[in-house]
């Protein structure tokens, strides 16, 4: 995991400056506010995943710190459906 120092920020929007709804990154902010001021009261600094691996177990503690059931996060199976089930779609179609 690595460490991302986000932050509010001033960004002139048509003129005027106004404070950012969100905290991001400076490289995020820079791309399309190369001129944009940094709130540094405002500082979070936040673990964020870089791996798949790390965001599975990112994903299993909860926001107490209690870790829920391993495969929790892992998708459903599904059924392929019969053959029964597909001849009978084609059945129905009209055309």
């Amino acid at each position: 995991m690595k460490l991302e120092k986000q932050y509010f920020w001033k960004i002139q929007i048509f003129g005027k400056w106004k404070t950012t709804r969100f905290r991001c990154t400076e490289e995020h902010i820079k791309d399309e506010f190369p001129e944009a001021i940094c709130i540094e009261s405002s500082l979070i600094e936040r673990l964020v995943p870089e791996t798949d691996e790390e965001m599975v177990e990112r994903l299993r503690v909860t926001s107490t710190g209690v870790l829920m059931n391993p495969g929790q996060f892992l998708p459903p199976k599904k059924p392929a459906p019969s053959a029964d089930f597909m001849d009978s779609l084609s059945k129905d179609v009209p055309f």
